[in-house]
């Protein structure tokens, strides 16, 4: 399979400082599977050019601009550059709550446990802030949460048992 539709895509979306590193990542992690042909590898060199010389917006700031273009925020989001991980829990424009989350499968037990506790630990943070407490009662895994604190407990569960995330 060739990469040099994605690379020529990804040199678009860098030229114009929308290649966030999350996506940066993901595309460095496909390219060192496979063998590049000579096209592949030079596209790739002029991705590094444009990335050394235009800055990119963050993961978080490109998640904010794609719920925002259809009526919903972001509540919280962190994403590793590190590795290929994130948490994200969002609103969509009906009120309704969506929670996501990704640990890297190739990072060690003990980063994907290190990424759960920090994340944990500002979701916390955002809880206090939003004045909701965690519910007593476990919260299922669903496509859509009908409050925060519901949403929030389920986030919550799943982080504590980081060895059950995958992908």
């Amino acid at each position: 399979m060739t990469m040099l539709p994605n690379i020529e895509e990804a040199m678009e979306d860098a030229r114009n400082g929308k290649l966030s590193p999350y996506w940066q990542n993901d595309l460095k992690r496909e390219c060192l599977h496979g063998e590049l042909s000579a096209e592949e590898r030079l596209a790739l060199s002029e991705l590094n050019c444009i990335l050394s010389e235009t800055p990119q917006w963050s993961s978080e700031e490109e998640l904010c601009h794609d719920m925002e273009n259809i009526g919903g925020r972001v509540r919280f989001c962190r994403f590793w550059n590190e590795h290929y991980s994130m948490v994200q829990l969002t609103e969509d424009r009906n009120g309704g709550f969506h929670a996501a989350y990704v640990l890297d499968t190739d990072a060690s037990p003990e980063v994907r446990r290190e990424a759960a506790l920090l994340a944990q630990k500002e979701l916390a943070k955002c809880m206090q802030e939003w004045g909701i407490s965690l519910l007593n009662a476990p919260v299922p895994e669903q496509m859509k949460y009908a409050s925060l604190a519901e949403a929030t407990s389920h986030l919550m569960q799943v982080l504590n048992d980081p060895e059950s995330i995958t992908g």
